[in-house]
């Protein structure tokens, strides 16, 4: 809205707040009414006008709201007394005030007063009271009124204020590239020990750890012991007496013992006995072997006290059970399996187990010891099988120096070749030649191990930050491939929703990778135990 020309012209303030400075006077609802509907009049008074000439001017404004605009400023209401009487003297009159000027003395005198200020009269924030209005373009900010030098040092600590939350709550984005790589080989004669507590690359004297690896082995040795067992059970013909009034069934599976071993046999199928009768069954062992076959009229004794009322024999020998020899576990295989278990103790633990379940560990394999924990064997002596299995647990424990460790040593002495970037982490791998070996009364040992590392191809870090920052994640991939032909990158955001990457470089993390030397499934293990 442009300003009116006439002195008396309204003019749409802003957006009325009921909240006002606690110097300001009321709003009325007359003049709340003035404002919402753009009527306020716009005074314009020159530098010199007084006082008097002032408040007349106010007094023949049509409008309950009051836009004084003193452009260059008025020496009247600069001065304190002049500025409270034109206030006292608008309050009188039941109007509301607010100054328009770019005058600092002016300005200041009327947010002492609780006034509102404004440089332009069209911006009037009537809410403001004597408060700095600051307009953040989507917001408008509502500042304490201070004196000016502190009013430079508020906006400066604001300022810190926006850029430190930007710094901690910004997106920030780690981007991970697998560009092609160079290997790099060099030799070092090192001292390794548990006792050495930090690197000393002068005299090449690392700290070395104790790691442990456990493998369980399952041995087993063909069985030499011989048992004879059962194969078939024995059967009979029993004979059933009923001397009670009532008939009785006896149901199949019905137990009935052979004395004097109280050997058990089965009713094979259900069998009705009259009252004052007899009826026959078949019973069968319930025991392989020949030890069922009984004699005549051992067949007595029932298991139920509910068929203890019927008689029972078998008038002839049971028969048909038979024997076989069988292979069985003897004490002399169980010997053997201990004295396999001791083989698997003695001797150097091979250095390829060590080395590839601890990928990254410079390994001093001549340090390495086995120590085996026998378990139960599968069958004991007297025992029917054909082979007998015993598992160990054998726990090989050896010193080795850490992936970190070799990462420094590394670092001191692979040079760097032309045009590769910085050595790449976790790439770093040391084996021991076997040359140049000492075992130290200390428990410390020298060896001489070969070194290798991969460096980058193509781009720095630097490069690559500038060229992914400030791009969606599907973009960067894109520039990375076409700049650099680098097509394997990993981009991480935080927050995941982030649109884009960072576009300040100190939220840009960026880490060189090689495919090689990432871990090979969720069971990589590659952490140290704690030693014996």
């Amino acid at each position: 809205m442009t300003e009116p020309t006439d002195p008396e012209a309204p003019v749409p303030p802003s957006e009325p707040d009921p909240q006002l400075h606690p110097n300001s006077p009321e709003v009325s609802p007359s003049s709340e009414q003035e404002i919402a509907q753009g009527l306020a009049s716009v005074v314009p008074i020159g530098p010199h006008e007084p006082i008097d000439g002032i408040c007349g001017r106010i007094d023949a404004a049509p409008s309950l709201a009051i836009v004084l605009h003193a452009s260059s400023g008025n020496r009247a209401m600069s001065e304190e007394l002049g500025m409270r009487r034109v206030t006292r003297h608008v309050e009188a009159s039941g109007r509301v005030l607010a100054i328009a000027t770019r005058s600092g003395v002016l300005t200041r005198r009327a947010r002492a007063l609780g006034v509102p200020v404004s440089t332009n009269p069209d911006n009037v924030h009537w809410g403001s009271g004597g408060k700095i209005v600051l307009g953040l373009g989507f917001t408008t900010l509502l500042l304490p009124p201070f004196g000016k030098y502190a009013q430079y040092v508020a906006l400066f600590t604001f300022v810190l204020t926006v850029a430190a939350l930007l710094y901690t709550a910004g997106p920030s984005a780690n981007v991970k590239v697998y560009p092609q790589t160079q290997t790099v080989e060099g030799l070092a004669v090192v001292r390794a020990s548990p006792r050495i507590d930090k690197i000393d690359l002068e005299r090449r004297m690392l700290p070395a750890t104790v790691i442990a690896v456990e493998r369980k082995v399952l041995l087993a040795v063909p069985t030499t012991g011989e048992i004879i067992q059962g194969v078939t059970p024995a059967t009979a013909t029993l004979k059933i007496t009923n001397p009670s009034e009532s008939v009785i069934t006896v149901p199949a599976g019905a137990v009935i013992f052979a004395l004097p071993d109280f050997l058990a046999f089965e009713i094979n199928i259900p069998i009705t006995v009259p009252a004052g009768g007899n009826a026959s069954t078949p019973v069968t062992a319930r025991l392989l072997g020949t030890e069922g076959n009984v004699p005549a009229g051992a067949i007595t004794q029932w298991r139920s006290t509910e068929l203890s009322v019927l008689t029972a024999t078998n008038p002839e020998p049971a028969s048909g059970g038979a024997d076989d020899p069988r292979r069985a576990v003897a004490p002399a295989d169980i010997r053997s399996l201990e004295a396999l278990a001791s083989e698997v103790g003695q001797g150097q633990p091979p250095a390829t187990l060590l080395t590839s379940t601890k990928p990254g560990y410079g390994i001093i394999v001549r340090s390495a010891t086995v120590t085996v924990t026998l378990g139960e064997p599968s069958a004991q002596p007297g025992t029917a099988a054909d082979v007998v299995f015993l598992e160990v647990q054998a726990t090989f424990e050896a010193l080795a120096i850490a992936p970190e460790v070799l990462e420094v040593l590394a670092r001191s002495r692979l040079p760097i070749p032309e045009g590769a970037g910085k050595l790449v982490p976790g790439t770093v791998l040391g084996f021991e030649t076997g040359d140049r070996q000492v075992d130290h009364p200390d428990g410390s040992f020298t060896s001489e191990l070969r070194l290798s590392a991969e460096f980058p191809q193509g781009p720095s870090a630097a490069e690559i930050k500038d060229t992914v920052s400030g791009r969606s994640g599907s973009a960067a991939e894109a520039e990375l491939a076409k700049r650099y032909g680098i097509d394997d990158v990993e981009i991480h955001l935080t927050p995941s929703w982030a649109p884009r990457l960072p576009q300040f470089g100190f939220r840009l993390d960026i880490q060189f990778g090689s495919r090689a030397f990432e871990p090979q499934g969720p069971d990589a293990d590659t952490n140290p135990s704690n030693g014996p």
